[in-house]
């Protein structure tokens, strides 16, 4: 795994803004502890890695560690440990691996065929320990209410505040390391003796674990042959990882990671050929991405559309080559007069504009383009109506004065053949 960070994750940044780019000829500078416990005692084999930010080029100097290529990669690098220590603990003790459904809804994990679920769920104190906690703080999240004794949040619990509580519950419920420190051997017989008395597990299977596995694994390799077909792992992976991203943007790494946990799960503990998880990515890239990209049925079959995935979230493909385009000949193809656009008439003026004058209704008119233009160029044409000093106005419910001597607001003259203008009616119409 570190091999693999080292010869296509890990970059050294140089120059201004860090704009060159170059591997690590001499590779990282690594610490690992390998740990076989977790805090709450239970067997949990995991080692930390710790890496340093500092690489050195091929003039002896050290530069910085590109650090978002190393976090946006931790996943695959993730899937790919997982793999190999599957792939090598089934290897040496004659095993093989099984999906399995820890928590319902979410994928399977690979566990060892032939331990039982009631001693896998021994070593889960912790897990229990976060979904106590975890269920809590669904409870108060639903039923958090602001000052005024409206709901905070939605009633029902997102998957992104889902993940942001869990993170929460595994604070609160992390306790501090041991200080006693025990060996290998006193470990492996504490285990035992608490194994032992789990209810549900029988001490038989227990004291004779690993002959139950192996003869689990006899009758899945007997049953289940290690072949990977190339062109269906693709198929399967971008399906994936297009589903659980939500039709969004993925990049190689995405593929990567999904391509090797395919593999943990056709070969159920086999060593795998070196490079076999690359060629899935390849033809993942090449054929399938560009059938899945988007549901024809919201898209149809825009040609801008096709390479959705492919051209833009995956860099690995060129961009596509868009047709020419040629400037059309004035001679040959004389250019079509535009037909003028009648105005088109207000609906409200003719709905709602019962008290006012046949000429003010019929000199109404809106412009016909949908854009909102300023209130000069937008607003109809209205005829002037005479104010109180003898002088005209431009619009009927314009509350400024006229100019010269007119000191009163301009309003419109009652007639005596047409109805008043409510200033309700005016006020909708303003």
């Amino acid at each position: 795994m570190l091999k693999w960070i080292e010869d296509e994750v890990a970059v050294i940044r140089y120059g201004k803004d860090g704009i060159y780019r170059v591997r690590p000829p001499g590779g990282l500078v690594a610490a690992r502890f390998r740990h076989y416990e977790a805090r709450s005692g239970r067997p949990l084999l995991q080692e930390h890695v710790l890496l340093s930010v500092k690489g050195q080029r091929l003039d002896g100097k050290w530069g910085s560690i590109h650090t978002t290529a190393l976090h946006e990669n931790t996943v695959a690098a993730s899937a790919l440990y997982n793999e190999l220590v599957a792939a090598e603990v089934c290897e040496e003790l004659g095993l093989a691996t099984e999906p399995r459904i820890i928590t319902p809804g979410r994928r399977p994990v690979m566990e060892v065929a032939g331990v039982p679920h009631g001693l896998i769920r021994w070593t889960a104190r912790r897990s229990d320990q976060i979904a106590a906690c975890l269920s809590e703080l669904e409870h108060e999240y639903v039923a958090a209410v602001d000052d005024d004794g409206e709901p905070k949040y939605l009633p029902v619990v997102s998957e992104r505040a889902r993940a942001k509580l869990n993170q929460i519950a595994a604070r609160k419920t992390r306790t501090p390391k041991k200080g006693k420190v025990r060996s290998l051997a006193q470990l492996r017989a504490d285990w035992t003796a608490s194994a032992i008395r789990t209810p549900g597990v029988p001490a038989d299977v227990i004291s004779s674990l690993l002959e139950y596995a192996r003869a689990a694994a006899a009758a899945i390799r007997a049953r289940v042959a290690a072949v990977v077909d190339i062109a269906l792992a693709a198929v399967d992976v971008t399906a994936t990882v297009f589903v659980m991203n939500e039709g969004g943007r993925f990049h190689r790494r995405h593929l990567l990671a999904e391509a090797r946990r395919h593999l943990a799960l056709v070969l159920r503990g086999r060593r795998r050929g070196p490079g076999l998880d690359d060629q899935v990515v390849a033809a993942a890239i090449t054929a399938p991405c560009l059938d899945i990209s988007e549901p024809k049925t919201i898209r149809g079959l825009e040609a801008g559309y096709r390479l959705y995935t492919a051209r833009w979230f995956l860099p690995d493909l060129p961009a596509r080559r868009r047709p020419p385009t040629f400037a059309p000949d004035p001679d040959r193809h004389p250019p079509r007069p535009t037909p003028a656009s009648p105005p088109r008439t207000d609906p409200r003026a003719r709905t709602r504009g019962s008290g006012m004058s046949p000429a003010f209704r019929s000199s109404t008119t809106v412009p016909s383009s949908p854009v909102r233009r300023s209130a000069s160029s937008c607003a109809p044409q209205r005829p002037p109506l005479p104010c109180g000093a003898g002088r005209t106005t431009s619009s009927p419910t314009s509350r400024r004065r006229c100019p010269s001597s007119c000191s009163r607001p301009s309003r419109p003259t009652p007639s005596t053949t047409t109805k008043r203008t409510s200033p309700a009616a005016m006020r909708r119409w303003t």
